[in-house]
């Protein structure tokens, strides 16, 4: 047996206190979600989550082919995260890395204060993304109570992509954390017309445009579509309530238009979209996707079809050439089981999709055009369908528990009755 060194002392130590910290916080969020859900016992899926994943981080890193597997962006996340380390505490570096690679902001703290060895950082990650899986299956519960959440969290907490990515030294972990957020803010508006809920989607927003910014503009279109619905839906006793979530759509809608409507002219998707496309369709991995023109906005409406169906459908299992790519068929397996599922509780809910569902659609909806606008071979989107396939799983679960439901004879835990009327049995 190998001595132990004061390095090797030093990273039990640090990891050993992030898997304390990382899994106090779950547990404590779980906790703190209980108390005002009846029945939400989602502790054991949540953990089990959380441990499979710093396992799997932990025998992947033993192997030979970790960096190959991991990829090379890992690397340069690093050196930047020590490039601001050694920059002076609330220098330019540290704000823009706050505002504008939050992640290598997280990697740059655990440095600075802990020193963190790699695998510190990766149950730090791990952390993240099961806060995010625990938030979303908490947004199942707002749509379709107990059953249904308990159903999504341990879907979610096997799900082989999800497993993989949750400890990439990368973006996924806080965009999966930004989902979430969106995703239970969006539901309590959903069910409730409860304004103060925007904070939960401002801070999931907030969370996505400092990670990865294109991404987070479409988060911020999915919440306000689904406040603006919700606002709509509201009954006539919330008038007030609708008319301000209304009200604060509109106004979001008026000061966004200039910098959407710039973002979109073609001399900004020539220079954007279409230049990514360009230089991805050089690309000589047996992954890359078919260039598409994305120069025009009409180009861009006819061709996001194609593109979305390559985010959804790709890598096919005949074009795994290498060991990365052909542990990659778990997960597009668990992609495809999803994608049936949710064809086939689709099909069961025809007519009700949007009423039960609505704030999880409208999340994977613009999720899946955000990605599919800047995916531009069929690895990177692999990645990127990680957080859809998250979504689907909770609108799966939502849907198959609220289809045997009558929504007459049931009352929402948290939703009030009107005063004076009786409760349904």
């Amino acid at each position: 047996m190998l001595p132990l060194t004061d390095h090797s002392i030093h990273s039990i130590l640090v990891t050993g206190t992030m898997v304390g910290l990382a899994g106090g916080a779950i547990a404590l969020l779980v906790g703190w979600l209980h108390r005002s859900r009846p029945g939400f016992e989602l502790g054991p899926p949540a953990l089990a989550a959380f441990a499979v994943r710093v396992i799997a981080a932990g025998l992947i890193s033993l192997t030979s082919v970790a960096s190959t597997l991991r990829g090379g962006d890992e690397t340069t996340f690093l050196i930047h995260a020590r490039n601001v380390v050694e920059s002076s505490a609330g220098s330019s570096e540290w704000n823009h890395a706050l505002f504008n690679e939050l992640h290598v902001y997280l990697f740059a703290v655990q440095e600075y204060v802990f020193d963190s060895p790699e695998l510190a950082m990766r149950v730090g990650q791990v952390g993240i993304a099961v806060v995010g899986l625990v938030l979303l299956a908490a947004a199942v519960y707002e749509l379709a109570g107990a059953k249904a959440s308990l159903l999504a969290m341990w879907l979610l907490a096997f799900e082989p992509s999800s497993m993989f990515f949750s400890s990439l030294l990368h973006k996924e972990a806080n965009m999966m954390l930004a989902v979430g957020l969106v995703a239970l803010g969006g539901a309590k508006i959903w069910k409730r017309g409860d304004p103060r809920s925007l904070g939960l989607v401002v801070a999931g927003c907030l969370i996505a445009v400092a990670t990865r910014h294109y991404a987070g503009w479409f988060l911020i279109a999915a919440g306000a579509a689904t406040v603006l619905h919700a606002g709509l839906r509201a009954e006539n006793r919330a008038a007030i309530r609708s008319l301000s979530l209304v009200a604060m759509v509109v106004l979001f809608a008026a000061v966004a238009a200039p910098t959407v409507l710039r973002a979109s002219t073609d001399e900004s998707l020539e220079k954007n979209l279409q230049g990514s496309q360009e230089a991805n369709a050089t690309d000589s991995s047996n992954l890359k996707l078919e260039q598409v023109d994305f120069s025009t906005r009409g180009a861009v409406v006819k061709n996001l079809p194609r593109r979305s169906l390559d985010v959804l459908l790709r890598p096919f299992p005949w074009q795994l050439g290498n060991i990365s790519q052909g542990l990659g068929l778990f997960g597009t397996a668990a992609a495809y089981a999803a994608l049936f599922f949710l064809i086939r509780v689709g099909l069961r809910n025809r007519g009700q999709i949007m009423a039960r569902a609505g704030p999880l659609v409208y999340l994977g909806l613009f999720l899946l055009i955000a990605y599919s606008l800047s995916a531009g071979n069929a690895g990177t989107a692999f990645r990127y369908r990680t957080q859809i396939v998250a979504v689907i799983i909770c609108v799966i679960a939502t849907l198959w528990q609220a289809r045997g439901r009558s929504p007459a004879g049931e009352v929402h835990p948290r939703t009030p009755t009107r005063r004076g009327l009786p409760v349904p049995a």
